[in-house]
C-alpha cells in the first residue's frame, strides 16, 4: 500500500473519529441542558410569601462574578482553593439553620443542649426533609418549609457576617462588595444578600432529588452525611469499568503501533550516516519582529512565577514584612492575573513561533508581512494590559460600571471581559492571516513541495486554524447564564481548547519540528501523527466528561467521562519513549546538534505529558476519587503539572528553537 492510500486511510479513520466524539459531545451536551436545575421565577413559603426572586439569584450570581470570587473560592467545587467551596459550605450552615429551627420546633431547646437522641431525631427530619423536591415546574416556584425558610435566613446572616465588616479573610478586602451599588445584571437590594442566596440556591440544588431519583442535580456532591449526600453507586461501578478499560486499551494501542508502525523512524539508520545540521542565518524582517514577542513571553513568565509565589504566600498570612499587600493585590485578583497570564505567554510563543516558520515554509518572506506582525504584537499588548487593568479595577472598586465587558468575567480561565474575549479572538483571526500568507501558497505549490511536505503543513495549518475556532465556545457564555449551561461551555476553553485543541496543534508542530531538525523522515511522521490525533482527540473529547460529573449535569457522564478520560492516558503514555529515542543517535555521535536546548524541552514536554496530564489527571478522573477530591488541591496539582509542565515545557523548546 503506497503512502497516500495509507494517507487517505488514516484521514478518513480521523474524520469518522470526530464526527462521532462531537456527536457524543453535543447529545450529552443537549442532555444537560435538558435536565439542568431549575432557577425558579420566586422562591416561596409555604404561605405564598416571596423569599427570593429570579432576578436576585441572577443578582447574586452577577456579584460572584463581578468580584472575581471563583479565584478566591469555589462554587459546585469549580474554582480557587484559598476560601471556602461556597456550595459545601452554604449547605453545612444550610442544615445547622434548619437543626436550629426543629430543636426550638420539636424540644423547645437550643441546638446545643440537645441530647444524643434528640439531636439524631432532628438530624434525621433535616435530612428527610432537604431531600424532598418541592419545585413546581407549572408555577415555575419553589416552596421551601418553615425548617428551610429559617435555614436561608440563617445563611444570610451568616454571610453578612463574612463579608460585612470583617477584615479576618485572609487575601480579600474588608467590605470588597459594595452592597447597594447597582450594575449590570444586577436588581435593587441588598448585593451580600443576593450573593447568600446564590448560594442557598447552590445548597438546595446539591441536596434535593432530581425529580423520580434517588439523588441530586448534582449526583449527590458535595460528601456531607447529614445532607444525605453520598457517593452514587454509578460512581463506583464507572471506576471499576475505566480502570479496567485503561489497562486493555493500552495494551491495545501498544500493539496497533507495533503492528502497523506507527512510529517516527529516525531518518538515518547510525551515527555515521548523520549530516550535519546548519541552521539558517539569513532572518527576515517579519522573523526579526518576532524577537520583541519573546521579551514579552519572558516578561509575561516572570510576572506569572512572582504572583504564583504571592499566591501560595497568601496561604500563610495576608501581609508581607508588614505591608498590607492584600488590599493593592487581593488574592482572586492574583489569582486571576497567574492564570490568565500562563495562557497569554503560552500563546503568544506559539503566534511567534508560527510567524517565524512562514518564510521557512514558503522559502520566502510575503510581502508586507513585517506590517501584519507589528498590527498583531500592539493588538496583544492591548488585550494583555487592558483586561488586567480592568479586572484590578472593577474588582477593587474603581472602576464601577459595565464589569462582565472590561472587567472581570467572572469564570475561571476566560476571566477576561466579553470586549477582551472579542479582541483576543479578533488577534488570533490576525495571526491565521498571517499564516495563511505563507502556508496556503506553499500547500498549493506542487513544483517545490511534493505531497508529504504539503500534507504536513496543511495539517499545521489546520490545527492553527482550530485554536481561533475553537475559542469562539467563549461567546456563549454569559453572566446570566445558567451555571450548568456556562461550565458545560467553559470545560470546552479550559479542556477541549487548552487541553485538547492545543494539545493537538502541539503533536502537530513537534512533528514538523522533528522533520525539520532531521530527526524523523517525513512519511513516517505524517503516520505518527494521524495516530496520536486519532487517539489524542477520539479519547480527549469526550474524555472532558469527568469534569461533568458533579455540576448539576447528567448523570450519563459518570460512565462516558470516566471511561474516556481513562482511555486519555493511553496517547500520552506513548509520548516518553518516542521523545528519547528520536536524539539517541545525535547523543551517540561527534556531531554538533544546534537544536539540544528545543529537544531537550521537547523530551520534557513527552515526560510531564504522562506524569502532569496522564498519572496526576488519571489520579483525579475516576468518579469514587474525584467524588472526594473535587474542589480540593489535588486538582491544582493535575493543573499545574499538565499546563505548566506540558505547555510551558513546550513553549520553552519553540522559543529555543526561535532563538
Amino acid at each position: 500500500m503506497s503512502m497516500q492510500s495509507s494517507y487517505k486511510r488514516l484521514v478518513k479513520v480521523l474524520l469518522t473519529i470526530l464526527v462521532i466524539v462531537f456527536s457524543i459531545l453535543l447529545v450529552g451536551g443537549w442532555y444537560i441542558f435538558k435536565n439542568e436545575a431549575p432557577r425558579p421565577t420566586k422562591i416561596v413559603d409555604q404561605q405564598g410569601h416571596t423569599l427570593v426572586t429570579k432576578g436576585e439569584l441572577i443578582s447574586g450570581q452577577a456579584i460572584y462574578e463581578k468580584y472575581g470570587l471563583t479565584d478566591y473560592g469555589s462554587y459546585l467545587g469549580n474554582g480557587s482553593y484559598l476560601g471556602p467551596d461556597y456550595t459545601a459550605e452554604a449547605l453545612h450552615h444550610y442544615l445547622i439553620g434548619m437543626r436550629k429551627y426543629y430543636a426550638q420546633d420539636i424540644y423547645h431547646k437550643q441546638l446545643h443542649k440537645l441530647n444524643h437522641a434528640e439531636l439524631a431525631v432532628v438530624k434525621d427530619k433535616v435530612m428527610k426533609e432537604i431531600r424532598i423536591n418541592r419545585y413546581s415546574e407549572k408555577e415555575d416556584q419553589l416552596v421551601l418549609t418553615p425548617g428551610q425558610v429559617y435555614g436561608l435566613k440563617y445563611l444570610q446572616d451568616y454571610y453578612k457576617k463574612e463579608f460585612v465588616n470583617n477584615p479576618k479573610q485572609v487575601g480579600l478586602n474588608e467590605n470588597m462588595i459594595k452592597q447597594f451599588q447597582n450594575d449590570d445584571y444586577m436588581v435593587a437590594g441588598n448585593k451580600v444578600e443576593h450573593l447568600s442566596q446564590f448560594f442557598f440556591w447552590g445548597a438546595w440544588l446539591s441536596s434535593t432529588d432530581r425529580p423520580g431519583k434517588t439523588f441530586s442535580y448534582t449526583n449527590n456532591w458535595p460528601y456531607d452525611v447529614d445532607a444525605g449526600n453520598t457517593l452514587p453507586s454509578a460512581g463506583i461501578l464507572w471506576t471499576a469499568i475505566s480502570v479496567t478499560l485503561l489497562i486493555a486499551g493500552l495494551a491495545f494501542i501498544i500493539y496497533i503501533q507495533k503492528r502497523y508502525e506507527f512510529d517516527m523512524k529516525p531518518t538515518y539508520e547510525s551515527e555515521r550516516e548523520l549530516p550535519k545540521i546548519e541552521v539558517d542565518s539569513k532572518i527576515t524582517d517579519s522573523q526579526r519582529k518576532v524577537g520583541k514577542y519573546l521579551v514579552v513571553v519572558m516578561l509575561l513568565f516572570l510576572v506569572q512565577i512572582l504572583l504564583g509565589e504571592l499566591l501560595a504566600h497568601y496561604y500563610v498570612e495576608n501581609k508581607f514584612f508588614g505591608i498590607e499587600i492584600q488590599r493593592l493585590f487581593p488574592f482572586n485578583i492574583a489569582k486571576t492575573w497567574h492564570v490568565q497570564l500562563v495562557i497569554f505567554w503560552v500563546a503568544t510563543t506559539w503566534l511567534a513561533a508560527g510567524i517565524y516558520i512562514v518564510p521557512k515554509v514558503l522559502g520566502k518572506e510575503p510581502k508586507k508581512q513585517g506590517v501584519l506582525v507589528d498590527i498583531l504584537f500592539w493588538a496583544l499588548i492591548i488585550v494583555v494590559m487592558g483586561s488586567m487593568i480592568g479586572e484590578w479595577g472593577h474588582i477593587l472598586g474603581w472602576i464601577d460600571s459595565h464589569w462582565w465587558l472590561f472587567g472581570h468575567f467572572g469564570w475561571e480561565y476566560i476571566e477576561l471581559g466579553k470586549f477582551w474575549q472579542i479582541l483576543f479572538i479578533v488577534g488570533m483571526v490576525l495571526w491565521v492571516i498571517i499564516l495563511c500568507r505563507g502556508f496556503l501558497p506553499a500547500i498549493r505549490n506542487k513544483v517545490q513541495a511534493n505531497h508529504d511536505k504539503r500534507h504536513l503543513l496543511t495539517l499545521l495549518f489546520v490545527g492553527a486554524i482550530a485554536i481561533p475556532l475553537f475559542y469562539l465556545a467563549s461567546l456563549f457564555i454569559m453572566p446570566n447564564s445558567h451555571v450548568t449551561f456556562a461550565d458545560y461551555w467553559r470545560w470546552w476553553i479550559v479542556h477541549l481548547w487548552v487541553e485538547g485543541i492545543f494539545e493537538a496543534f502541539a503533536v502537530v508542530l513537534i512533528g514538523f519540528l522533528m522533520v525539520n531538525m532531521k530527526l524523523t523522515t517525513i512519511e513516517t511522521t505524517i503516520r505518527a501523527l494521524y495516530f496520536q490525533l486519532i487517539l489524542l482527540l477520539g479519547t480527549g473529547i469526550v474524555g472532558m466528561g469527568h469534569h461533568y460529573y458533579w455540576q448539576g449535569d447528567h448523570s450519563i457522564w459518570l460512565a462516558l467521562g470516566s471511561c474516556f478520560s481513562a482511555l486519555e492516558v493511553v496517547p500520552l503514555c506513548l509520548l516518553i519513549w518516542e521523545a528519547y529515542t528520536h536524539y539517541r543517535l545525535y547523543k551517540k555521535s561527534d556531531i554538533a546538534f544546534p537544536y539540544k536546548g528545543t529537544f531537550i524541552f521537547l523530551a520534557s514536554t513527552g515526560l510531564w505529558n504522562a506524569i502532569g496530564a496522564g498519572a496526576l489527571g488519571f489520579l483525579i478522573n475516576t468518579p469514587a476519587v474525584n467524588y472526594f477530591e473535587h474542589g480540593t488541591q489535588w486538582t491544582a496539582a493535575h493543573a499545574h503539572g499538565s499546563m505548566a509542565g506540558v505547555y510551558g515545557m513546550f513553549s520553552i523548546a519553540i522559543a529555543l528553537y526561535v532563538f
